[in-house]
């Protein structure tokens, strides 16, 4: 290049500044970064190392299968789930919380009353604790519609099937001086009312103190480049660090929330209500999600097992163990406080 080169050769002009700037504020949101991820190959081989895969897979199938027909809330079918998830819950070796795994509750819908069925079940802290953690995941889903079946895989088998692994691994390798209390909420689809309740139930029971809400909603079909995303990193102190040890521990790309591109524009889709992690916030209650963007199986009865990535699945949730089990989370909520909510228990 000469040092004279034409002055105009070098102009941008205000369209082409303007495209500049919108794909440097995208690299700058999405977290795709060199800097953030240390240089790791988004799209590298997956290589969990404790979660079964096997167990990932045969979970999501039962929950998928036609029998369970989509799992919608105040079905037969939602029993169904909610029996598998009992069976699940005692393999495991889960406490029922209360001395019950289903914890029923109310909630308005249209002209009617609606009875949804949250599944609990605790892991007590080895050492006397009012400290808790919460893992939770929605179980329904959309049911079926005539002769279509909304099967849910990415949304939530996926989710619940890490669940149960977290739940299992805790009994091993689990923080001595933490309760853990493991839900497979309900009646989310229709408008986060199990997790409603389930906060409305903990705002009643004395002596339990959450540090920290985990929220597992579609983990299951990755972007391109690969990446698992995360709302809630507000809440917590250092989250940066955090991020960039989990992304190079367990070698998967980590974004914050999801970028859209619209027209001219981009923007930060707002997960904060999207999901079952919502009323923990409106209670004051230090909270994290992780998940994927809306993709072209998103509630559609092409949602099934076949679509979803089983070693992503798998990855997704050694992180999210590694998050749950770390000892210098500190949360940048200084109290908690509890919302209201219209659920009532039976």
């Amino acid at each position: 290049m000469t040092r004279y080169m034409d002055i105009k050769a070098l102009r941008l002009t205000i369209q082409q500044m303007h495209a500049v700037t919108l794909l440097i504020g995208l690299l700058v949101l999405c977290g795709c970064s060199n800097n953030l991820h240390n240089n790791i190959d988004c799209n590298q081989p997956l290589n969990p190392s404790w979660v079964d895969l096997g167990q990932i897979t045969q979970d999501i199938q039962i929950l998928t299968s036609d029998k369970f027909a989509g799992r919608k809330t105040a079905s037969a079918e939602s029993v169904y789930s909610q029996q598998f998830l009992s069976q699940r819950f005692s393999e495991i070796g889960l406490i029922p919380w209360q001395q019950e795994y289903q914890h029923s509750f109310e909630y308005s819908s249209l002209f009617s009353t609606t009875t949804g069925v949250n599944m609990v079940g605790v892991i007590p802290s080895k050492n006397l604790s009012t400290r808790w953690r919460v893992v939770m995941a929605h179980y329904d889903h959309l049911g079926q519609q005539g002769s279509k079946i909304y099967h849910g895989a990415d949304d939530n088998a996926s989710g619940v099937s890490g669940l149960l692994a977290i739940a299992k691994q805790w009994q091993i390798s689990g923080l001595d001086d933490v309760n853990l209390m493991i839900v497979a909420t309900d009646a989310e689809e229709t408008g986060l009312h199990g997790s409603y309740a389930l906060v409305e139930q903990i705002e009643q029971t004395p002596g339990m103190e959450i540090e920290l809400a985990m929220n597992l909603d579609m983990i299951g079909h990755p972007s391109k480049p690969r990446a698992i995303y995360v709302e809630g990193e507000n809440n917590f102190n250092q989250f940066a660090t955090i991020r960039q040890q989990l992304s190079q521990q367990h070698k998967l790309c980590i974004r914050l929330s999801y970028v859209q591109r619209e027209g001219p524009n981009i923007k930060r889709m707002n997960w904060l209500n999207a999901s079952d992690h919502y009323p923990f916030h409106k209670a004051g209650l230090p909270w994290i999600y992780f998940g994927v963007p809306p993709h072209n199986k998103y509630h559609t009865p092409q949602d099934t097992i076949d679509t979803v990535n089983i070693a992503f699945i798998a990855t997704v949730t050694e992180i999210a163990y590694s998050f749950l089990t770390r000892t210098d989370l500190t949360t940048t909520r200084e109290q908690s406080r509890f919302g209201k909510n219209q659920a009532t228990f039976k």
